[in-house]
C-alpha cells in the first residue's frame, strides 16, 4: 500500500472491503513519466499488532482507512 496525504492505494482488489467504481483523476508517483490513475474508491481494514515495550504485552488491532 502506498499512501498520500489523505488518500491511500493499492493494487490489490481483495484488500478493499467494499468498492465504487468511478473516475477519481491521476496522480503522480516518483517516476515522472508515468501516472497512475485512481479508478475505484473503497474502504481497507489492516490488522496489526501493537506492541507495549513498558508491559511486554502485544495486542491485535483491526485499523479501517
Amino acid at each position: 500500500m502506498d499512501f498520500g496525504v489523505s488518500t491511500y492505494f493499492t493494487p490489490f482488489e481483495s484488500d478493499f472491503v467494499d468498492m465504487t467504481l468511478g473516475n477519481y483523476g491521476q496522480v503522480e508517483i516518483a517516476n515522472l513519466k508515468a501516472s497512475l490513475f485512481i479508478v475505484a474508491s473503497s474502504t481497507v481494514l489492516i490488522e496489526h499488532e501493537i506492541f507495549d515495550s513498558e508491559k511486554g504485552t502485544t495486542k491485535v488491532a483491526m485499523s479501517k482507512i
